[in-house]
Formats: C-alpha cells, sequence, structure tokens
C-alpha cells in the first residue's frame, strides 16, 4: 500500500492568488504613492539589465527527538553549482537556470537533481518575491549521531536517493520609507542607494513544502530506531506556513557605488501540517504557532553600466515538540553576480497596455 499526505492545494491557492494581486494592484500604481530623494536614490528602471549568477542553493531537513533535543540528524542535498541568467527591468525580474555543475564529492554524498525558478515584482514601497525549488537525492550530514566512529575525511555518507523536496514560497514587503531607502537598488541594482539609509519593512509570506520519501523506510537510522517513538520516525511530512513578519534592513554606502546591505526580518508562523510515520499514520496538525526568520546580506558595486557583487540569504522554520514530528527546514542561498545595464527604452510608442502596466 502507498501512503500519501495532503498537498493542502486550496488554501494555498487562495491565500497565493490574494497575495498576487494585491502586489499587482501596488507595483502598477507604486509612483503615485511616495518620491524618491534624488540625494539618496538614482533610479534605473527604465534601462534593461542582465545579470549573471553563480550560485549555490541548499535546503537543510533537521529532524529533532523530542523525547532527546540532543539527537538531531540533519538531512541536506549534495546540490550542484548553478550558472543563472537574470533579467530585470523596470518591476519584473525573472531568473532561470541554464547550467549545473557537477559536485566534486559526488561519490561520497550521492547525487542530487535540482530545479529552481524564480520571479519578483519590485515596487518602491512594495516587493514581491516568488521561487519553486526542487531537490531530488538527499545525505546525511552528520552522521556521527548515529555511528561514533565514521570518518567524515573518507567514509561514505548515509544516502536516501528517494527523498523529494519540494517549496513554493511568496512573500509581500511594505517599506516604510521608500524615498530615501531602495532594497531593489542592492537586490536587483534597479535603482542605486547614494547615501546610507535604511528602513523598517513588514510583510507576509507563504510557504508550501512538501517531502516524500520510500514508504516502507523512515528517516530515522536504523541505529537510532529504539531512541524515536514509531510516531517520531518521519516517513513524509506536507506544510503549509503563513508567516507575518516585521523587520529592518540597511545599506551602508561609500562613494556612491559601493554598499553593505544588511536585512533581518523575524516572523511568527501558523503553520497547517501532515505527517506520515513508520507506524503508518498520518497526523494532522493546523493553526499551531512557530517561529520564522529571514537573513541577508548583500556586498558590491553598482556603477552607472556595471555591477557586480556576492549576497547570502537564508529562510528558516523552526519546528515545535508539540507539533509531533520535529522538523526545522532551513534554506540557505549564496551568490556571486555580474551584470550589465542597457540603454534606456524610448517609451513614447510602446503599445497602451505596456504603458498602462509600467512595463
Amino acid at each position: 500500500m502507498r501512503y500519501t499526505i495532503p498537498l493542502m492545494l486550496p488554501a494555498f491557492s487562495s491565500c497565493l492568488k490574494g497575495i498576487f494581486i494585491s502586489s499587482l494592484l501596488h507595483f502598477c500604481s507604486q509612483n503615485s504613492f511616495a518620491q524618491k530623494d534624488p540625494d539618496y536614490i538614482s533610479s534605473f528602471n527604465d534601462r534593461p539589465h542582465l545579470t549573471f549568477e553563480l550560485a549555490s542553493r541548499n535546503q537543510d531537513v533537521v529532524i529533532r527527538n523530542p523525547d532527546a533535543e540532543n539527537i538531531q540528524l540533519t538531512y541536506r542535498p549534495n546540490s550542484r553549482s548553478s550558472f543563472i541568467t537574470c533579467l530585470d527591468y523596470r518591476w519584473l525580474s525573472l531568473s532561470l537556470g541554464l547550467m549545473k555543475f557537477q559536485s566534486s564529492d559526488g561519490d561520497r554524498k550521492g547525487e542530487t537533481k535540482q530545479f529552481s525558478f524564480r520571479a519578483s515584482f519590485n515596487g518602491r514601497r512594495f516587493w514581491n518575491s516568488n521561487f519553486i525549488q526542487i531537490f531530488n537525492g538527499y545525505y546525511l550530514s552528520n552522521p556521527q549521531v548515529a555511528n561514533p566512529s565514521f570518518n567524515p575525511q573518507s567514509d561514505f555518507y548515509p544516502t536516501r536517493p528517494d527523498v523529494t523536496t519540494t517549496t513554493f514560497f511568496s512573500n509581500l514587503f511594505y517599506c516604510f520609507n521608500p524615498d530615501k531607502f531602495s532594497y531593489r537598488a542592492s537586490l536587483y541594482q534597479l535603482d542605486r542607494q547614494e547615501r546610507s539609509s535604511g528602513s523598517v519593512i513588514a510583510g507576509v509570506s507563504l510557504r508550501m513544502h512538501r517531502l516524500l520519501s520510500d514508504p516502507n523506510q523512515s528517516l530515522i537510522p536504523i541505529e537510532l530506531a529504539p531512541q524515536f517513538k514509531p510516531e517520531y520516525r518521519l516517513i513524509s511530512q506536507s506544510a503549509t506556513n503563513f508567516n507575518f513578519n516585521v523587520g529592518y534592513v540597511h545599506t551602508f554606502v561609500y562613494k556612491h557605488s559601493w554598499f553593505l546591505t544588511l536585512y533581518f526580518v523575524p516572523g511568527i508562523s501558523i503553520q497547517n501540517s501532515y505527517y506520515l510515520s513508520e507506524d503508518k499514520q498520518i497526523r494532522n496538525q493546523q493553526n499551531k504557532a512557530t517561529a520564522v526568520s529571514e537573513f541577508r546580506f548583500i556586498l558590491g558595486y553598482n556603477g552607472d553600466n556595471w555591477y557586480s557583487g556576492i549576497s547570502s540569504y537564508s529562510i528558516s522554520f523552526a519546528g515545535k515538540r508539540d507539533l509531533g514530528v520535529w522538523v526545522d527546514d532551513n534554506y540557505n542561498w549564496f551568490r556571486m553576480f555580474v551584470g550589465y545595464r542597457f540603454k534606456a527604452v524610448d517609451r513614447t510608442d510602446l503599445p497602451e497596455w505596456r504603458k498602462k502596466i509600467q512595463l
């Protein structure tokens, strides 16, 4: 018998549709909400931007034992670095991976297949980011918990090629200081921050996550199975998180073109989840409060035509003992990028439909 866990698509689709429609209405009319201060922000959004990235993506699945918190199992994809092309113009940003580089330690950590796609809508007061990410193939990154004699320099890591995770994430944020601070200046270089400034930001985000594996094999190693109750021996998980976030972002500027952006946005998450455990029971946990946080730093150069930099971004969803199976999900991205701005588009002869949506 094959067990499946609900995907909770109706609630997810309804929430996502509301966020998407609201965000588009604000983005298309965002110029009427705020006037940027030219001493702080220079705009390049009439110029198409082409960016090339070398990026690394990861997702850690951390399984804890509610009866013994010192026992933690971390599953991680042996993800490949990706060569990504991004196109940014006015309020729209798109990116898609074109090439993936083979991992150097595939023999010891197994192989992972991966896919990702990002689309963002970039206003001055409001911005919305969306991504989908899929990993197939995980390995246990801390096997010493189950096997103290494990040698990380030479031994083969326990692998789970049957494990697949799929995540869809969408957020919508509001900037309280858009006349002096531009988030798209640091992230997409559609603007340039001329002087140091920051802003309080607040928003909502939505995550839909699904983890699937062989229904006849839990993610708990045989050596540790006696220390986990059958209902804690996770096989599959489906979770939807609706998050409320408030935080602060600041860009430090040196000589107009060099910048450092720091971003920290904690929040409260309302999680609805289903778990399939080794006892073949599907457990339903609804409307449970847990913690979520986002952190980003970007260091770069933003010139008149060329721009480049490095950035790191992480999102963490913390589990809780009272959720039943205790699972933390941590997403991490690192990228190096370089890009070029083309000449401004002549908008006088554009079709009316493009003028209306400001694209």
